[in-house]
């Protein structure tokens, strides 16, 4: 699971979707990610996995907005990071249908203050009992003291019982990504290196049982971000921004490293999204310096390395149009 694309939805061209080329029908599934209207306000958007049929589902105002959607398993529901009302603490955490409606607090806080659970970067786990997050724990006070929380996704009442943090380090521990089996998380963090001067913004890939137990550190170079596990368990994929920056996997057993995919150039950040069901083609966002902040969507096929581009979108501002994605797939496509 985990923490954050070229004119507006009402305006935009099937030759600025597509880039002028056909996506093509053979794409199953279908995408939900978080881009920003023509008021600059991110919104909740799903289409089909070929880039057509874009839906917006959330509406919110200015002094709003969503990030992080994450589908449910079964492709019924969405849960996402609501940004109305949000403070230092974080923005809240809301589910809703596939088609926008019973939009609701993932838990709501009968007594307590706020009134809905506080977090990002959700993540359901692969068996739908479960969803991970992470949570600034002193963000408040200007801190960086990220946990990964899993909370079950039954419910809608909170109930403390059913909420732990599977991580408790001064750390940024961030980016949950569950693995096949609900039973580990893998996630970012800069644990090694926050008493380091000269190495505190370098970050590693770890996993650990969801009760917090067996952690196990998987790279060592320092220069990894997001990652997504790959759904026959023997690998992960994750973006690494050393000195030959791109895609990467890591054997789980060996703990080899190999390249999956270079950036398609210096300026053209490549970074994992969501793995089909197969763990064949991977949706990937491009992060563009080069132009003004332009994000793509792209689907990429693991094994030859081809990229379809399925949605583009440019922001009007410093900030990037796209603000997270996830990819539903039918089991065995």
């Amino acid at each position: 699971m985990v923490t954050t694309f070229l004119i507006s939805f009402l305006a935009f061209t099937s030759c600025s979707l597509f880039g002028g080329g056909d996506p093509g029908p053979n794409i199953p599934g279908k995408i939900v990610f978080s881009a920003k209207d023509d008021e600059g306000t991110s919104q909740i958007y799903t289409m089909k996995a070929n880039g057509t049929d874009v839906k917006q589902l959330t509406h919110f105002g200015p002094d709003g907005g969503a990030a992080d959607p994450a589908w449910s398993p079964d492709g019924q529901r969405i849960v996402f990071a609501n940004y109305t009302g949000a403070t230092t603490l974080g923005p809240y955490l809301y589910v809703m249908d596939t088609d926008g409606g019973n939009m609701r607090p993932l838990k709501r806080m009968q007594r307590e203050s706020p009134k809905a659970l506080i977090g990002s970067a959700p993540a359901w786990s692969p068996d739908g009992t479960k969803i991970a997050y992470q949570v600034c724990t002193n963000c408040e006070r200007g801190g960086e003291d990220y946990e990964i929380v899993v909370v079950d996704a039954a419910g809608e009442t909170y109930d403390p019982d059913q909420v732990h943090a599977v991580t408790d380090h001064p750390a940024s521990d961030t980016h949950p990504a569950w693995s096949p089996d609900s039973r580990r998380i893998a996630f970012v963090s800069d644990r090694d290196y926050i008493d380091a001067d000269t190495l505190r913004f370098r970050e590693d890939l770890y996993v650990v049982k969801t009760d917090g137990s067996n952690l196990k550190r998987l790279t060592k170079t320092g220069y990894v971000k997001e990652a997504q596990w790959n759904p026959e368990d023997n690998f992960i994929i994750f973006r690494s921004f050393g000195s030959n920056p791109g895609l990467y996997r890591v054997n789980l057993q060996s703990l080899d490293v190999t390249l999956v995919k270079k950036d398609l150039k210096k300026e053209i950040q490549l970074h994992p999204v969501a793995l089909n069901s197969t763990g064949t083609r991977l949706l990937v966002v491009t992060y563009e310096f080069n132009r003004s902040h332009q994000n793509t969507l792209y689907i990429l096929n693991i094994k030859n390395g081809q990229m379809q581009e399925i949605y583009s979108k440019t922001s009007n501002n410093a900030n990037f149009a796209l603000m997270g994605a996830d990819w539903f797939t039918p089991n065995n496509r």
